[in-house]
C-alpha cells in the first residue's frame, strides 16, 4: 500500500470512528442528571475536581505511553475507559458510583488527550502532508457536526422520556466506534530511544517546553484561556438553569454552540491566510473575556443564552490556532507527551477554579463565579496585549 494511501484510509476510518463517538446523548445534561439524583452544585464541582486531579497523574504517563507503546493501543485503552464510565452512569445513583465514573471519564480522555492529534499528525507525516494539518484537522468537527446536532438535539427529550436514556444511547455508538478504533494502523514515527528512560524523556520534553519563549508564552495563553472556556462550559448547565431556560431547549443550546465551534474552526486556515497567530490569539482572549462579562452583567434570558453560545467562536478559533501553534514548534518523538504536558499543568489550574466556582456557586449563585474568572481574565488580557512580541 502506498503512503498516501494508508494515510486516506487511516484518516477516513479516525474520522468515522470520532463521529460515533460524538453520539453523546448525555453531555448537554449530565448537570442535570446529578441534581436529579439530589448531588449538589459543590459536590458537581467536586466530581469535576476528581475528573481533573485524575487527568493531571495520568496525562503525562499516558502520552508517554503513547509515544512508546503506540498511539492507536493508547486509543483503545480510551475508549475501554468510556465505556465503563457509561455503564456506571446507568446502573449507578449515588455520590461514590458518579465519582468512579468521573475517574474514569478523566482516564479516557487523558489517554486520547495529546494521542489523538500525534497520531492524525503523524499519518499526515509519513505522505508529507504536515501542511495541511490545520485544514484537515478543523474537518473533523465537520464530519462530527451532524452526530452532534442529533444527540444534543434529542438530549433533552430523551432526558424527559427517562434520565438514564441519553446513557444508553451513547453507550451503543461508543461501542461501535471501539470496533473501527480496532481496525486503524499504526503510522511510523520516530519513537524514544529505548535505553533512555521514561524520565529522562520527560525530562527532555519538559526542558525543550521551558526554554522555548513560544511555547511557553503559549502555555500561558491556554492556562487563561482555558479558565474561562472550560468553566463557563463545565458550569454552563448550571448557568442556563439559574436563567430558568426550560430544560427542552439544552440540547438545542448545545446543539448552537457546537455548530459555531466547528463553523468557526473551518474558518481558520483561512483567516490564517490573513492574520497571523499573533492577532489570531488576541481576538480570542478578548473576545472571550468581552462575552464572560455579557453572561455575567445581563439577567436577560435571551442575551445570557447568546453570550454562552457565541463562546463558541473564539473556543473554535482557539481549537485550531492552538495546535497548529504548537506542532510546528514541536518534534515527533515527544509530540504527545508535550500536547499532554501542556494539559497537565492547565488541569491543575482548572481544579482550583472548578472548587471556587462550585463553592462560590453554591453559596452565591453562579454570576459571581463567573465574575471572578472574568476579573483574572481582564488582568491577563492586559499582560497579553503588551506581550504579544513573543508570539511567532
Amino acid at each position: 500500500m502506498s503512503k498516501a494511501n494508508f494515510t486516506n484510509i487511516n484518516l477516513l476510518k479516525y474520522y468515522l470512528a470520532t463521529s460515533l463517538s460524538q453520539f453523546a446523548f448525555y453531555i448537554p445534561i449530565i448537570q442535570l442528571f446529578y441534581l436529579a439524583n439530589n448531588i449538589t452544585i459543590f459536590n458537581i464541582a467536586i466530581l469535576g475536581a476528581v475528573w481533573s486531579f485524575v487527568k493531571i497523574i495520568l496525562e503525562i504517563p499516558s502520552s508517554i505511553l503513547a509515544d512508546r507503546w503506540g498511539r492507536k493501543n493508547t486509543m483503545i485503552l480510551s475508549s475501554i475507559f468510556i465505556v465503563f464510565q457509561l455503564v456506571i452512569l446507568i446502573y449507578g445513583s449515588s455520590f461514590l458510583f458518579f465519582l468512579i465514573a468521573s475517574i474514569f471519564s478523566a482516564a479516557s480522555y487523558a489517554f486520547l488527550s495529546g494521542t489523538d492529534i500525534a497520531f492524525f499528525y503523524d499519518n499526515l507525516a509519513i505522505s508529507k502532508r504536515e501542511h495541511e494539518f490545520e485544514k484537515l484537522w478543523a474537518r473533523q468537527h465537520i464530519y462530527q457536526q451532524i452526530p452532534l446536532i442529533i444527540a444534543f438535539v434529542s438530549s433533552g427529550f430523551l432526558f424527559k422520556l427517562s434520565p438514564r436514556m441519553p446513557f444508553q444511547l451513547s453507550l451503543i455508538f461508543v461501542l461501535m466506534s471501539f470496533i473501527i478504533i480496532l481496525t486503524l494502523k499504526e503510522p511510523s514515527y520516530n519513537k524514544q530511544k529505548n535505553n533512555q528512560s521514561s524520565f529522562s524523556y520527560l525530562k527532555e520534553s519538559v526542558r525543550q517546553v521551558f526554554e522555548n519563549k513560544h511555547l511557553k508564552f503559549i502555555l500561558v495563553f491556554t492556562i487563561f484561556f482555558s479558565i474561562a472556556s472550560d468553566i463557563s462550559y463545565n458550569f454552563g448547565q448550571i448557568y442556563l438553569n439559574y436563567l430558568s431556560l426550560p430544560v427542552i431547549l439544552f440540547g438545542i443550546v448545545y446543539t448552537l454552540k457546537s455548530i459555531l465551534v466547528t463553523i468557526s474552526s473551518n474558518i481558520v486556515p483561512s483567516l490564517r491566510k490573513k492574520f497571523s497567530y499573533k492577532n489570531m490569539f488576541t481576538f480570542e482572549i478578548i473576545s472571550i473575556t468581552i462575552l464572560l462579562y455579557l453572561m455575567i452583567l445581563t439577567n436577560n434570558l435571551v442575551i445570557g443564552v447568546i453570550g454562552f453560545i457565541l463562546i463558541a467562536i473564539p473556543h473554535g478559533f482557539f481549537i485550531i490556532t492552538k495546535s497548529g501553534y504548537m506542532h510546528k514548534l514541536i518534534k515527533s518523538h515527544n509530540r504527545a507527551t508535550i500536547d499532554s504536558l501542556f494539559s497537565f499543568i492547565v488541569a491543575i489550574f482548572i481544579i482550583i477554579f472548578e472548587l471556587l466556582t462550585g463553592w462560590l456557586a453554591d453559596l452565591y449563585n453562579i454570576k459571581i463565579s463567573f465574575f471572578i474568572v472574568a476579573i483574572i481574565l481582564s488582568v491577563y488580557c492586559l499582560y497579553h496585549i503588551f506581550n504579544r512580541k513573543k508570539i511567532k
